[in-house]
Protein backbone atom coordinates (compact mmCIF):
# COMPACT_ATOMS: atom_id res chain seq x y z
CA UNK A 1 0.00 0.00 0.00
CA UNK A 2 3.10 2.41 0.86
CA UNK A 3 4.52 1.94 -2.19
CA UNK A 4 1.59 3.02 -4.47
CA UNK A 5 1.12 6.10 -2.31
CA UNK A 6 4.61 6.63 -2.89
CA UNK A 7 4.46 6.01 -6.93
CA UNK A 8 1.50 8.26 -6.91
CA UNK A 9 3.13 10.88 -4.90
CA UNK A 10 6.07 10.54 -7.24
CA UNK A 11 3.78 11.55 -10.21
CA UNK A 12 2.02 13.98 -8.36
CA UNK A 13 5.61 15.64 -8.00
CA UNK A 14 6.22 15.80 -11.85
CA UNK A 15 2.91 16.71 -12.61
CA UNK A 16 3.87 19.81 -10.21
CA UNK A 17 7.14 20.10 -11.75
CA UNK A 18 5.05 20.11 -15.36
CA UNK A 19 2.74 22.89 -14.41
CA UNK A 20 5.42 24.71 -12.85
CA UNK A 21 7.47 24.89 -15.84
CA UNK A 22 4.31 25.84 -17.69
CA UNK A 23 3.60 29.09 -15.82
CA UNK A 24 7.31 30.07 -16.07
CA UNK A 25 7.12 29.83 -19.86
CA UNK A 26 3.94 31.98 -19.75
CA UNK A 27 5.88 34.28 -17.60
CA UNK A 28 8.84 34.22 -20.28
CA UNK A 29 6.38 34.77 -23.26
CA UNK A 30 4.55 38.06 -21.67
CA UNK A 31 8.25 39.33 -21.05
CA UNK A 32 8.84 38.82 -24.94
CA UNK A 33 5.79 40.51 -25.56
CA UNK A 34 6.29 43.50 -24.14
CA UNK A 35 7.52 46.76 -25.58
CA UNK A 36 10.13 48.77 -24.16
CA UNK A 37 9.28 52.62 -24.23
CA UNK A 38 5.17 51.87 -25.13
CA UNK A 39 2.90 51.14 -22.25
CA UNK A 40 0.90 48.47 -22.32
CA UNK A 41 -2.47 48.86 -24.74
CA UNK A 42 -4.94 47.42 -22.05
CA UNK A 43 -4.09 45.79 -18.38
CA UNK A 44 -5.99 42.27 -17.35
CA UNK A 45 -5.55 39.98 -13.81
CA UNK A 46 -2.47 38.07 -14.17
CA UNK A 47 -1.96 35.15 -11.40
CA UNK A 48 0.83 33.88 -12.86
CA UNK A 49 3.10 34.82 -10.06
CA UNK A 50 0.57 33.70 -7.61
CA UNK A 51 -0.14 30.53 -9.40
CA UNK A 52 3.44 29.87 -9.61
CA UNK A 53 4.08 30.59 -5.49
CA UNK A 54 1.41 28.30 -4.61
CA UNK A 55 2.87 25.69 -7.20
CA UNK A 56 6.12 25.61 -5.28
CA UNK A 57 4.38 25.62 -2.11
CA UNK A 58 2.26 22.15 -3.32
CA UNK A 59 6.08 20.92 -4.83
CA UNK A 60 8.01 21.96 -1.62
CA UNK A 61 4.93 20.20 0.01
CA UNK A 62 4.41 16.91 -1.66
CA UNK A 63 7.92 16.32 -1.52
CA UNK A 64 8.55 16.34 2.22
CA UNK A 65 5.92 14.14 2.53
CA UNK A 66 7.12 11.78 -0.23
CA UNK A 67 10.11 12.11 1.23
CA UNK A 68 8.88 11.33 4.57
CA UNK A 69 7.18 8.16 3.24
CA UNK A 70 10.09 6.84 1.64
CA UNK A 71 11.94 6.76 5.18
CA UNK A 72 9.19 5.45 7.21
CA UNK A 73 8.13 2.61 4.74
CA UNK A 74 11.37 2.23 2.91
CA UNK A 75 12.18 -1.22 4.49
CA UNK A 76 8.95 -2.71 3.48
CA UNK A 77 9.67 -1.87 -0.46
CA UNK A 78 12.68 -4.20 -1.77
CA UNK A 79 15.99 -2.55 -2.30
CA UNK A 80 16.63 -1.83 -6.08
CA UNK A 81 12.44 -0.77 -5.99
CA UNK A 82 12.93 1.86 -3.06
CA UNK A 83 16.56 3.07 -4.42
CA UNK A 84 14.39 3.56 -7.94
CA UNK A 85 11.99 5.71 -5.48
CA UNK A 86 14.58 7.92 -4.28
CA UNK A 87 16.60 8.53 -7.29
CA UNK A 88 13.44 9.39 -9.31
CA UNK A 89 12.43 11.98 -6.33
CA UNK A 90 16.23 13.03 -6.21
CA UNK A 91 15.91 14.18 -9.74
CA UNK A 92 12.62 15.25 -9.16
CA UNK A 93 14.20 18.28 -6.61
CA UNK A 94 16.88 18.65 -8.68
CA UNK A 95 14.80 19.78 -11.27
CA UNK A 96 12.64 21.62 -9.31
CA UNK A 97 15.62 23.31 -7.89
CA UNK A 98 17.33 24.35 -11.05
CA UNK A 99 14.28 26.38 -12.00
CA UNK A 100 15.22 29.01 -8.90
CA UNK A 101 11.95 29.56 -8.14
CA UNK A 102 12.76 30.10 -4.31
CA UNK A 103 14.91 33.39 -5.74
CA UNK A 104 11.80 34.01 -8.04
CA UNK A 105 8.94 33.53 -5.49
CA UNK A 106 10.50 35.31 -2.43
Amino acid sequence: MQHIDLQAGLRNLSESLRRMKALLAWGQLKQQETRPGEPPSFQIYDPTATDLRSEYSHFLSTSIQTRGALREHGASIPAPEREALRRRLAELEREAHQLSLCRRCL
